[in-house]
């Protein structure tokens, strides 16, 4: 029996090891991107844009807070470049010790892009689309108290 050529096993292993890292990294969650990276308790505003009329709120109550912290911790993310064209587009901006930590863009095709301000790895910012059951319209209803 002839003996498997030691470069295509090895070519073989890469090709393998280089497949699972990417596939690992491009399924993330909410928890893992920005909770996993902060304190909760410390989140001192959440300021949301409707991007259709520029109407703005900003969310100090810590009761608040831990609503919509709660409605995107297990959200389920796919990494992704493209998105499809969106009506509505929410700007939200999350602050830790009154400084701007997180931005973020919610769109109505669920689609979330996530910038973390204090980081430079790639893993921690991007463009994702939401892969689990979310409820995008608590946003919404925010703006209509």
């Amino acid at each position: 029996m002839k003996k498997p050529n030691p470069y295509f096993v090895f070519l073989a292993v890469f090709i393998i090891g280089y497949w699972s890292i990417t596939l690992y990294h491009s399924y993330n969650s909410f928890e893992n991107i920005i909770l996993d990276r902060i304190n909760t308790t410390e989140i001192t505003s959440i300021q949301i844009l409707k991007s259709s009329n520029e109407e703005e709120i900003k969310i100090d109550d810590p009761a608040e807070i831990e609503k919509i912290i709660h409605e995107f911790a297990d959200v389920k993310l796919r990494r992704t470049n493209a998105s499809d064209k969106p009506a509505k587009t929410y700007w939200i901006s999350i602050f830790v010790n009154k400084g701007l930590r997180f931005g973020m863009s919610l769109t109505d095709t669920n689609y979330l892009h996530i910038t973390d301000l204090d980081s430079k790895s790639k893993y921690h910012s991007g463009g994702f689309k939401i892969t689990s059951k979310f409820d995008s319209e608590f946003i919404a209803k925010m703006f209509n108290k």
